[in-house]
This record gives C-alpha cells, structure tokens and sequence, in this order.
C-alpha cells in the first residue's frame, strides 16, 4: 500500500485519476465503499464507480470540458450488495504526460433516521424541503439556521398527515415521504406546505429576512430504487434553487458570507460534514417526546430525564419566564450518586438558586449573565421572545450541551405548552396570519338569506297556490320548503316529504302520493324531484293539483287543504325541453318558481356554512379543532362548489375524519385551488362598487349543456389520460363500480333491496359486494385525480330517472370505449388492471361491446 493509499484510506475517500481522452481509469488511492474484484485501472470510469447512466451527466461534462467542478451528490456500487452515496470534485491535472482529471469521492450521509429502502415504497413521493437566500452575518450564522429549520418543521407537522414520514432538519433541508398520493395531489400538497412556510418565513428578520423555501418532487417507479428517487428529489431541489429572479448583483462586504451560507447547502439533504451521533441521537429522542399536556410540568420533567442521560452533567433546571418577567422553574433534576431524581427548588445548590433569581427577561436582553464555572445557561427563544431557559449544572468537562435545533424545538414547544395551559395576557404578534377561531353555535341557516330567495318564501307563504323551488343538488331547496311552511302557521309536525326518487314502481309511487293527498288539513306536501315519476303519473297529479279534486269509484271530491312544494333541480322550462316533465305539471308549479342560487353565488355564506358545519361534525365526533388555517379559508372560499352544501358537509366531515389535529388545512381538505407556493392569496376579481351601473351582459344564451353522463365521460377520458401519463395504473373501473353502489344505496336511503332494484341486480349481491368497496374506500377518497368522476357519479344516481339498462353496463361500457381509443401503447393485461377484472373477463367485455356496436 503506497503513502496514497493508506491516506485516503484512513479518511474513508477515494481518489480516482480519469484519462479525459479514453475515460479510462489510469489511477486510484483509497478505498470505496463497495468492493471492486477486478480493481479500477483499466476501466472506463463509468463502468469501475458503477454509476447509474442518469447520474453522470455533471461528472461526464466536467470531464470533457476539462473544468473544476463541484460533484452532487452521486450514487455509486449500482448493483453491487447496495447503492452508496458519494459527492466530491473533479478538477483537471496532467498526470505522467496523460491528460486527466482527478476525481475525489467522499461518502455521504443520509437524511438522520431515514432506512431509505424501509421507508420510501413504490409509487410513494420523495420530497426535499429546502430554505435558501439565507444572509450569514455575525449576528446569524449555523445554530440560528437550526433553530430556524426546526421550527418550519413543527409547522410541518400540523400540515402533513399521519402516514407520511417527515425527517429532521439536514442543514437547511428537511426530507418527506408522501404516501398513498398520485404526483399532481402530491403537487398540491406540496403547494400547500410551501405556502406555509413562506407565510411563516414572511415574517422572519435577521439572516432570514429573504429566505425562500423551495421543494424537490420525485416519485419511486417500478424498477427504481429508493435512493435514487431520494436523490432525484434533491437534485430537483437544488435546481429549483438554482434558479433567482436577480440577474445582476454589485459586489457586498456581506457576499463572502453569502458564498459560505450557500456552500454549506450546496449538497442539498446529503450533507458533507462531520456527524455529532450523540447530538443527533439526542434531537431524535426529544421530538419523539409527547407534545405538552396541560400540565408543562409533565413535559419538562422528561426533558429533564433525557437531559441528564447524557454524559458529564450532575443536573438541570428548565424554567420558563412568567408574565412579570421572572423565571418560574417548570422541573429540576439531579443525579445523586447513580440514581436520577427530581428535586425541589429549595434543595437546589444556592448557587444554581442565586444564579436563577438574577435570569430576568430585561437583564437577560442586555446581555448574559457571568456564571460560575460549573453552570451553563441555555436561553430558549421562540417568535423572537424569551420563552425561557435551561440551566446546567455540570459534573466535569467537556459537559453535554444541546444543539441549537434541539433548544429551538425546546423553546418551541414550551411556548406552545404555555398558550395551551396559561395564555399570555398580552400575546406575541403571531408571525404567519393567524387562524380564525371557528364560530360556534350558529343558528338557523347562517343568516343567509339565499340573494332573497327567503323573502320570496316567506311572501309566498301568505299565498295558497303550488310552488317551485329550483336549485341545484345541495343548495337548501328543502330548507326553503320548512320556511314555506313555517310562515304559513302550518301544523308543525304536517311538513311531509315524498321522495319521488324512492319510489321502485308506478303504482308504488300513485298509491302513495294519492293517500297523501287526501289526508290531513294544514299539512305541507314536498315533493322532491317530481320529473323522475312515470309520465302517466306525473299527468294525473298535474290534473289533481289543477283542479284541487280527486276522482274514484266513488266520484269526485276535493282534496284536503294543504300545500304543495316541488323541488326541482333545474328550470321547469329546461325540464319540459327534455321531455322529462309533463307540461302541465310543469304549469302548476311555474306560478312564482323560487330560485335558489348555488353556493358558489353566495360568497359571504361559504365561510360561516364551513364553520357552522366544522362545529356540528367536530362535537358529533368528540373532537377538539379550533376551525380552519387561512390556506384552508381560502381554498373554501375558491372552490366551486358543484355539489353546494352537501359537498361541503362530505368533505369536512372526512376532514375531520381525517386528521388529529387542532387546525384543518387544505391538505386535509383535499382542497388546493387559490392556494401558491410562495404564501400569496390567489387574487380576486375586484368588486364592483355598490353605486356603480351593473354592465349590461351581451353574451348569447348558450345553446347547449352537456348532460350529467356527458360530464362524466369526460372527467373519466381525463382520469385514464393522467393515469396514463405518470405510468400509475389505477383500478378505475372497480372504483366506478363502487361509487354506483354506494351512490344507489344513498338514493334509496341506505335500503338494499330499493337500491339492487335500481341497479337491476339481485339484493343478495350488494351484501356480497360491500365488504371489497369498503376495502377499497381510502384509496378512492385519497385520489384527488377520482374526486371529478365521484361527485358526477352521485349527481348521476341522484338526479336521474331509472335507466332501461343497468347503471353498472352503461358505466362499465363508458369506460371500456376510452380503454379502447387511449390504451394502444399497454397491454392487455394492463388494460384488465385499469377496468378492475381479470383478463379472461376484460377481453369477454371487449367482444361483446364490439358485437353490439
């Protein structure tokens, strides 16, 4: 072994000299952390460091173009008994009258605590968090950056959710794994995490006054190992760092620091440095601590106990700061001779009790106090305020002391600890815009008065004659009825409804509503949905409520006195174009239809709905949430909302389901539109002043609306395009088969034998079908790419009349003709995969689909 090797050896790197001209290895000192049985020399560099083809692009260009170069992080010993990660330089240097380049290697570290090929599953998505245009200066340097970096990540923690994995901080990085999401919902989480943490960064002074935080994506594929879609997502990140919208800068004092801030990020989450395990392993086992209960007391005393496991300490005292500025000692600790115990503040040592009366807040802003040679003091600060400190007591030297992070994470979660048990009279300006409190207790229909949809009800109420209400699904249409009948001093238990979606036959559907109509004084009779009833039924009810008579076997009589309310989900002039609404029905109703706007109109009802709902389906549940984040409101307020207040019900509801946590984020949500990475509200089209002349509309009526299947189509052709396009096949035909069950069994009021009569199936097969739904129910709710194809699959079975064919044939063949233009390029046993069956079955569908046509 020459001098060299036993060099480069003893500091675990490599040395390796490249003849620029054939590429090959004409040299190396050192040793890799693989084992190479043929040696280096010889060998085409590429070939002899095993380095993936997608990985030499830089060390290929550095090369050829004979330039000093710093290396990104590299994977290397591709194929052997596993991938390694190694970065360095390469640098051009003639060697013994060969021109080459010297290539030096050092291994890299990854992420603390991640088993990359444990953790990171197929299909999951790998994201690095990163914070840049950090200003180093003295009153800025490593340890704030911590403390900085730890902070962003207890912020993390309340947005993600409990099956992803978030890491610690690698110098201005932090890792995630994203499970269980397709890439364009991992594109929106991603824009929600990253208008966090700008909005926190926002706030920031000092070397992170312009910091800006940026992401890397990257998705496992088949066939792709788990640290290479780690180092793709770095790679993305350092890219998208790379990237500043200042073109020109004149030179600074301050630049040289700037370059030194950079060059300790420059290799993204792999860092290049030096690795404290105690330090390390102590960070780790703090932030597993529970979060602070009621009581801080609890919570310190296991700091404590954590503290002093560590070597050369012989106790410690964590205090927090009360509101005249004094320390209040949370814990104290001490080790007497083996045994670790708790001690009270009297049998402290009176140095260690001097040294605490004199750690006020004002002294303590003008500078530290001098301590006796076996104290240390650790300030924690968190928002910019002390929040209070951890005092050492130590045994002999060098004594432990915690990393900047993990007193940062101290101080963190004492402030938060203190704001749950004893609120600050006089609370800190919170530093990202501060969520609203949720409003509870709200009455009635949240004050909204629908654009004057409830005055019209409540005129309409003194008037004795039929009444249409028209609105789309989930708007409130029912509610306006119980106006109806509320201000017309009807019996209080007289409002009835009649389904007329429930009803399985004609003279199921005639004996009913003609019982009701003959029953009763001072009742009110809803009639939901009447353009699905038979057409014959709908006539001989048009010439029923016309003539307020019935005719029988036994003649004509009147019929009892009450009202009668149709809810229809579209104009009655639209209904009768479509032939599905007898006109003369059409014309007992059309008297003084009532319009009920959809949600999406009645902008200053969105909020105070998803509150006054947030708090019925928080209380039903048991759960403690504190209402929205201002990400969350302003996803709300931007949706469209199509399928109104029953949308917003279904999803805060699996919102609530959803998450652990005090606040509801658009993450849990599922709700991304109006959001940005860079923490900016969407904007919004300015308000017309109230005085101002309303713009006369030229536009032409639109003489064409696609039909609910139509829509459904297309959203169904958009999902198998997406699906296609990121190579994940989902199971989207088995998924389409679920939502029409389970959309038919809500129509039928959860009723099996009304909903197989629907579906045109024997009862016996819902029982047989709902356990595999029910399995199958997180991966469809998690889809973001499904959520379009789901709600028009409910608008359908909804709002529609029974089909001559089976729901699930008219969907199934739906589906199969978009295999059949958009799959050319799979096969066929991949198509099997997309329509949810087996292969045999999949191609018996395609023979009978092409017979029929």
């Amino acid at each position: 072994m020459t001098v060299l090797d036993q060099h480069y050896s003893e500091i675990g790197t490599c040395l390796v000299i490249v003849d620029r001209d054939s590429q090959l290895v004409l040299a190396s000192y050192g040793r890799l952390p693989f084992k190479v049985s043929d040696g280096l020399v010889g060998r085409d560099w590429r070939d002899a460091l095993a380095i993936p083809a997608d990985s030499t692009a830089v060390v290929s260009q550095a090369i050829a173009a004979g330039i000093s170069a710093a290396l990104p992080p590299l994977i290397v010993g591709a194929g052997s008994d596993g991938d390694f990660l190694m970065a360095g330089l390469v640098a051009p240097q003639p060697w013994h009258g060969s021109d080459a380049v010297l290539m030096f290697l050092r291994p890299l570290h990854s992420p603390w605590g991640l088993q990359v090929e444990q953790h990171v599953g197929q299909e999951d998505i790998v994201a690095v968090l990163g914070v840049d245009r950090l200003e180093f200066s003295p009153a800025w340097g490593v340890p704030e950056t911590d403390g900085l970096m730890m902070e962003l990540r207890v912020g993390l923690q309340q947005i993600l959710r409990d099956e992803d994995w978030l890491g610690l901080p690698e110098g201005s990085t932090i890792a995630v794994i994203l499970r269980g999401l397709d890439p364009e919902a991992a594109l929106d989480v991603s824009r929600a995490l990253a208008s966090h943490l700008h909005q926190f960064l926002a706030g920031c002074t000092g070397g992170a006054q312009y910091a800006r935080a940026c992401i890397g994506l990257s998705q496992r594929l088949e066939g792709q190992t788990a640290l290479s879609a780690l180092v793709a997502a770095n790679g993305a990140l350092l890219q998208a760092q790379a990237g500043s919208e200042e073109r020109i800068r004149f030179s600074s004092p301050w630049d040289p620091l700037a370059q030194a801030a950079r060059a300790l990020s420059a290799t993204g989450a792999f860092r290049d440095a030096s690795v404290d395990q105690q330090q390390r392993k102590f960070l780790a086992d703090l932030v597993a601590l529970p979060a602070p209960p009621r009581r801080l007391a609890d919570y310190a005393a296991q700091v404590l106990e954590l503290i002093l496991a560590q070597s050369g300490l012989a106790g410690a005292v964590l205090f927090h700061f009360a509101h005249d500025g004094k320390p209040d000692c949370l814990a104290a600790a001490g080790i007497a001779g083996r045994e670790l115990g708790p001690m009270s503040l009297n049998r402290l040592p009176k140095t260690v009790q001097g040294t605490l009366r004199q750690l006020e807040v004002q002294k303590l802003e003008a500078g530290e106090p001098s301590l006796p040679e076996n104290l240390g003091l650790c300030l924690l600060r968190s928002g910019g305020q002390l929040q209070g400190g951890l005092l050492l007591i130590n045994r002999e030297q060098p004594a432990f002391q915690p990393c900047a992070g993990a007193l940062q994470h101290l101080a963190t979660m004492l402030a938060h600890g203190r704001q749950n048990s004893q609120p600050a009279k006089e609370p800190a300006t919170p530093q990202v815009p501060a969520p609203r409190e949720m409003e509870k207790g709200i009455q009635g229909y949240v004050l909204d008065n629908m654009e004057g949809a409830i005055d019209q009800a409540m005129f309409l109420a003194r008037v004795n004659m039929p009444v249409a209400v028209v609105g789309e699904r989930g708007t409130g249409k029912y509610y306006v009825a119980q106006v109806v009948h509320g201000a017309s001093e009807g019996d209080p238990d007289g409002l009835v409804r009649l389904d007329c979606r429930a009803f399985r036959t004609r003279g199921e559907a005639w004996t009913t509503i003609s019982r009701e109509l003959q029953q009763g004084d001072g009742r009110t009779l809803v009639f939901k949905s009447p353009q699905l009833l038979h057409m014959e039924t709908q006539g001989r009810l048009a010439r029923q409520l016309a003539t307020r008579t019935a005719s029988d076997e036994g003649g004509s009589h009147y019929l009892a006195r009450n009202r009668y309310i149709g809810l229809f989900p579209t104009p009655l002039a639209t209904l009768v174009e479509r032939q599905e609404l007898d006109p003369r029905l059409a014309s007992v109703f059309a008297g003084y239809p009532i319009q009920v706007p959809p949600l999406r109109e009645r902008p200053r009802a969105v909020l105070r709905w998803a509150h006054k709902i947030l708090d019925q389906e928080s209380t039903q549940q048991d759960r403690r949430i504190s209402g929205f984040t201002p990400d969350a409101e302003q996803a709300l307020l931007r949706h469209r909302w199509p399928g109104n207040i029953s949308e917003m019900r279904e999803m805060i509801r699996a919102a609530v389901e959803r998450t652990d946590k005090e606040w509801v984020t658009p993450v849990d949500l599922g709700l991304f539109v109006g959001i940005s990475a860079d923490g900016l509200a969407a904007q919004t089209p300015d308000k017309r002043p109230f005085l101002s002349a309303h713009p006369e509309d030229h536009a032409e009526p639109a003489g064409y609306a696609p039909s609910v299947q139509e829509e459904l189509r297309l959203a169904l052709g958009q999902a198998l395009a997406v699906s296609l396009e990121t190579e994940v096949l989902r199971p989207l035909g088995a998924w389409l088969d679920d939502e029409l069950i389970e959309a038919a069994l809500d129509r039928c009021g959860g009723n099996s034998r009304g909903a197989s009569e629907y579906l045109q199936t024997r009862n016996r097969n819902i029982g047989r079908w709902l356990p595999r739904i029910k399995a199958r129910e997180a991966e469809r709710e998690g889809s973001l790419l499904w959520q379009e194809s789901r709600r028009l699959v409910r608008e359908w079975v909804m709002e529609s009349t029974p089909p001559d064919k089976p729901p699930q044939e008219v969907a199934q063949e739906m589906l199969l003709s978009l295999v059949l233009q958009q799959c050319d390029g799979i096969s066929v046993a991949d198509r099997a995969k997309i329509m949810g069956v087996s292969t045999p079955t999949y191609q018996k569908r395609v023979k009978q689909l092409l017979e029929d046509v």
